[in-house]
């Protein structure tokens, strides 16, 4: 039972799942996004699925692309790092 100084668990939310999101608000496919950034669509498929991380260097393709800030990219990815491994150790 939760007691009242334990914070609420909160999923972890894929950074791919974000950039996916993303593309399709704004109507381009992963095969365009993938062209632009000079990304083979495989990878870029990798990393909307988890199976790939996203590092600095993609995050600023990233920011050069939509516009939302490469910080922004890294932060998400670190962040689900951290929380994939706090729901591991529970």
């Amino acid at each position: 039972m939760a007691t009242k100084n334990e914070a609420p668990v909160l999923m972890a939310i894929l950074p791919g799942s974000i950039l996916k999101e993303e593309l399709r608000e704004r109507k381009i496919s992963q095969k365009e996004f993938a062209r632009r950034i000079e990304m083979q669509e495989s990878h870029l498929s990798e990393i909307i699925n988890g199976k790939r991380s996203i590092n600095k260097q993609l995050a600023d393709k990233f920011e050069n692309e939509l516009g939302i800030p490469s910080i922004d990219w890294m932060n998400f990815q670190i962040k689900f790092e951290y929380d994939s491994r706090q729901s591991e150790e529970r």
